[in-house]
């Protein structure tokens, strides 16, 4: 598999994840493969232990459904402002409306 089909198989095994599991406290979640890395980053706009168990369950269903192994990193970032930028390869999984 090229690395654009491990990134995109990534990508659709995370919304798969996320089906059912975003609230409105969501900002954003994004996904950065490196290797046999994969790191999914969740922007929440408060902290919230009902969101954060959301996003464990959303990291272990992510993981069981990858189709090889992968050290899988979750980053929480919880802030009102200004959403921060993009690492490079970065890509965003899901955004919500920011007004």
């Amino acid at each position: 598999m090229t690395f654009l089909e491990t990134e995109n198989d990534c990508v659709l095994t995370l919304v798969q994840a996320l089906v059912g599991a975003v609230s409105p406290n969501f900002r954003r979640v994004s996904l950065h493969l490196a290797d046999d890395r994969v790191r999914l980053r969740f922007v929440l706009e408060r902290d919230s232990e009902e969101d954060r168990d959301e996003i464990e369950d959303i990291a272990f269903v992510f993981e069981s459904q990858l189709s090889g192994p992968a050290d899988v990193e979750v980053e929480v970032i919880v802030d009102a402002g200004p959403l921060p930028g993009l690492e490079p390869g970065e890509r965003v999984v899901y955004g919500r409306r920011e007004t």
